[in-house]
């Protein structure tokens, strides 16, 4: 199952991230209760200095003269309601809220004290201050005022909420540094990633490990030993094949020149017999010969393939030796137009390359037919091979199929159908183009392959190395 690197870490940071919130929701709304309670604390006792600037003493002690409007005044308030009350030494209300009078605790130590508390439903913050008119003074009088907490409450949220709006944009900066953050530090790998998947089949070139973060450089080199390892098989491959070549062309050839011996001594059917089981040997080693060619002039068994500058006029005039005498026996005319032309490449899979198109004319060609070869440079700087013949061509809806190994067309009952997909995997590891079409008397068949420029391989080459 697949997953992202980036989502998992934003996953894990968000649990922590998230009680991280909670518990400074929790400890932000404490702290901003505690500002406003030192805040409103001290204007409750501001009332309560107003309430003892208003006691007189009498004969009975002391007694509050506070007139109805300032009563009222004391009293009002937008948001929270206000009790307060006056009462002596023996516990006797003097004046105020009867409701606070079952609430006295005299004070012990600190003057004044806070407390929070309940009148009916509400809450309600409580201060109760010991007032003596003269600092000598054993008696005495106990002022209490309380209020409701709405104020303290909703200045409380107010703090919580400022506060929550940062840790949020804070939290959310954090997760989108995580999530932009993560994708910069997993750049290295996606350029690295590009350029493996930009590279051709056959390069097996090891990785660059210093173009590596450290962090995944045991990724690095355990890729680079896998293609390694790709290689030395592909080495052990090409070797094989090189020698089952070798290995399987001289038996062929011995038990062909014996066939021929014996059938000079045989007379009649046994030397038709003969006969036909000479021509199974020459299509068998000419279709192993092919097959061999096809498997050592694939991609993946050139891994390590070296270019170096070749000659296509070489090439053509080395042809000419090896299969005029073909032409002549198969009375055909067989032409040459070289003219100097150099690629980069290997000397040993072009002359396959040509080889087959010229097998492959030869023999589709009819008795008193024409096969031309040529080479040369292009008006475009594009370096060419070219082999036309006059036989019956291929019709343009099947040029794509004869690429394919072991295809033949239904009038084709002698070929193999390797002979043109060697001649790709040919151009393939040249980076050559193929093209079909006619021949020039609008019959036949043209193949023409176009080489990337002498020195434009060579770079390329150089640069992948």
């Amino acid at each position: 199952m697949s997953y992202s690197i980036r989502k998992r870490l934003i996953g894990y940071l968000l649990v922590p991230l998230t009680a991280l919130l909670a518990f400074s929701i929790v400890t932000d709304y404490r702290e901003g209760l505690h500002v406003a309670n030192k805040a409103y604390d001290h204007a409750l006792f501001g009332t309560v200095l107003a309430i003892a600037a208003q006691l007189d003493p009498d004969e009975n002690g002391l007694d509050l003269d506070l007139q109805e409007q300032a009563e009222q005044v004391l009293r009002t308030d937008m948001a929270d309601e206000v009790f307060y009350a006056v009462i002596d030494r023996h516990g006797r209300l003097i004046a105020g809220d009867p409701l606070l009078q079952s609430k006295l605790i005299p004070p012990h130590g600190d003057n004044p004290v806070y407390r929070f508390d309940h009148i009916g439903n509400q809450e309600v913050r409580l201060v109760t201050y010991h007032y003596r008119p003269t600092a000598n003074a054993h008696e005495g009088v106990f002022i209490l005022v309380a209020e409701t907490t709405k104020k303290r409450q909703r200045d409380a949220s107010r703090i919580m909420v400022t506060t929550l709006w940062t840790d949020l944009l804070l939290i959310l900066t954090s997760l989108a540094v995580v999530f932009f953050g993560v994708r910069y530090a997993v750049a290295p790998l996606e350029r690295m990633s590009q350029r493996i998947d930009r590279r051709e089949p056959d390069d097996l070139r090891p990785l660059d490990e210093a173009q590596a973060p450290k962090e995944i450089r045991p990724f690095v080199r355990a890729i680079n030993r896998l293609i390694a390892n790709l290689r030395e098989a592909a080495s052990a491959q090409q070797a094989f094949l090189s020698n089952a070549a070798h290995q399987l062309r001289t038996p062929l050839a011995a038990l062909q020149t014996q066939l021929e011996l014996v059938a000079e001594t045989l007379q009649g059917e046994p030397r038709e017999r003969l006969r036909r089981a000479q021509e199974s040997l020459v299509r068998l080693s000419h279709l192993t010969r092919q097959m061999l060619a096809l498997a050592r002039a694939a991609h993946q068994a050139n891994t390590e393939a070296d270019f170096s500058p070749v000659s296509l006029e070489d090439l053509v005039e080395a042809a000419a030796s090896d299969f005029l005498d073909t032409a002549i026996a198969r009375d055909l005319h067989l032409e040459f137009e070289p003219s100097p032309a150099v690629v980069a490449g290997q000397a040993w899979t072009l002359r396959e390359l040509l080889a087959n198109l010229l097998d492959n004319a030869l023999r589709y060609t009819p008795a008193g037919g024409r096969v031309t070869v040529r080479c040369g440079v292009a008006a475009s700087g594009i370096p060419f091979l070219e082999v036309e013949d006059d036989g019956p061509g291929i019709p343009p809806h099947e040029r794509d199929k004869v690429f394919e190994r072991f295809v033949r067309l239904e009038s084709d009952s002698a070929g193999s159908g390797l002979g043109l997909a060697i001649v790709k995997e040919v151009a393939d590891l040249h980076r050559a183009h193929i093209t079909l079409t006619e021949g020039s008397n609008g019959k036949g068949l043209r193949v023409r392959v176009e080489f990337p420029p002498l020195q434009a391989a060579l770079s390329r080459q150089e640069n992948d190395s």
